[in-house]
């Protein structure tokens, strides 16, 4: 996430997100929220959504700004629906999912923005190898942190 959350916290980032949209009772649960509060509405941003559903660090608020830091810098990316923003996509996709006549699970995967920084929602598909279950699967671009300062900063040493 490119420095904003130290990398031991990105999967754990991942997985609560996996977990709240899951099989069963996660996403029957997701889905009454939904119709009830409209959560994901152009309304809110995910940084507001995610903390009413409290998806973010819990046990440090330097990770959790960090992590609200990420969501909003997913307006300055792509997305593959242009003119659509990365996330102004994960919101509609969201939207229009739960809204669906029989929504699937989400699954939120990452993968390296180096190769494509566009926010990327694929039809539903088993997203796990030992699964049959269908997803929806949201893609998140996300930036390797440069470990060495000096390098980091363009500095020669």
């Amino acid at each position: 996430m490119g420095g904003l959350v130290p990398d031991v916290y990105v999967a754990g980032l991942l997985d609560q997100l996996n977990l709240r949209f899951g099989p069963k009772e996660a996403i029957t649960e997701m889905l009454a929220l939904q119709r009830e509060f409209k959560v994901f509405s152009e309304e809110h941003t995910l940084e507001h959504a995610f903390g009413l559903l409290n998806m973010a660090p819990t046990d440090n608020w330097a990770h959790r700004r960090g992590w609200y830091r990420y969501l909003d810098s997913l307006k300055r990316r792509p997305s593959d629906k242009p003119p659509q923003n990365g996330h102004d996509r994960v919101i509609s996709a969201l939207k229009e999912h739960l809204a669906a006549d029989q929504p699937v699970p989400v699954h939120f995967a990452s993968h390296d923005s180096g190769k494509d920084d566009r926010v990327k929602v694929s039809r539903p598909r088993a997203a796990l190898v030992y699964s049959m279950q269908e997803f929806l699967i949201i893609s998140l671009p996300m930036t390797p942190i440069q470990k060495d300062r000096m390098k980091r900063r363009g500095k020669r040493r």
